[in-house]
C-alpha cells in the first residue's frame, strides 16, 4: 500500500518544490523573527504569519490539483512549470536588486511599475500611479507616521 502512496504523491512534489522551499523559507523567517524586541517584531511576524499562511493555501490547492489531474503522462501545462519557476525567480530577484540598489521604498516603487507594465500589462499611467501610490504610502507609513528610516539602497548614499 505505501507503493501506491509513492506512486501517487511522486508527480505532486517536483511542481509543489517552489512552493515548499518558500514555504520553509518563511517559516524560518517567522521562527528568527521571535528573538526580534517587542517593539520590532510585530510588522515582521505579522507579514510573515499571512505569508505562511497563504503559502499552506497555495501548496493545499497544488495538491488538491494533482491529485485532480489524469494519471496518464505528463499534462501540457506541466512542460512550461520549468520556464515560469526561473520566471518567477527572475522577477524575484529583480525586486531584490532594485531594493538593493535603490532602497525599500523606490525599489518596491520600480518594481511594482515594471511588474504592472510589463508582466501585467497594464497602461503605463497607471502602472505608474499605482507604484508611485506604493512608494508613497510606504514613505509616509514608515517614515513619516512610525517614525523608521526605511533602507535607503547603496546608490543614494553615494549621491550625497
Amino acid at each position: 500500500m505505501t507503493v501506491g502512496r509513492k506512486r501517487r504523491l511522486a508527480p505532486v512534489l517536483p511542481g509543489s518544490g517552489l512552493t515548499l522551499a518558500f514555504l520553509a523559507t518563511a517559516s524560518l523567517m517567522l521562527w528568527v523573527s521571535f528573538d526580534l524586541s517587542r517593539t520590532s517584531a510585530w510588522i515582521p511576524q505579522l507579514v510573515l504569519a499571512f505569508t505562511v499562511m497563504l503559502l499552506l493555501l497555495q501548496l493545499s490547492a497544488e495538491l488538491l490539483a494533482a491529485r485532480a489531474a489524469p494519471t496518464g503522462g505528463e499534462t501540457p501545462a506541466a512542460g512550461g512549470r520549468g520556464a515560469r519557476v526561473v520566471h518567477a525567480l527572475a522577477w524575484i530577484s529583480l525586486l531584490m536588486l532594485a531594493s538593493w540598489l535603490l532602497g525599500t521604498a523606490l525599489g518596491s516603487a520600480l518594481f511594482c511599475f515594471a511588474w504592472l507594465r510589463w508582466h501585467a500589462g497594464d497602461r503605463w499611467l497607471v502602472s505608474l500611479a499605482i507604484a508611485g501610490g506604493l512608494g508613497l504610502v510606504l514613505w509616509l507609513l514608515f517614515v513619516v507616521l512610525f517614525g523608521v528610516g526605511l533602507y535607503a539602497g547603496v546608490l543614494w548614499p553615494l549621491l550625497r
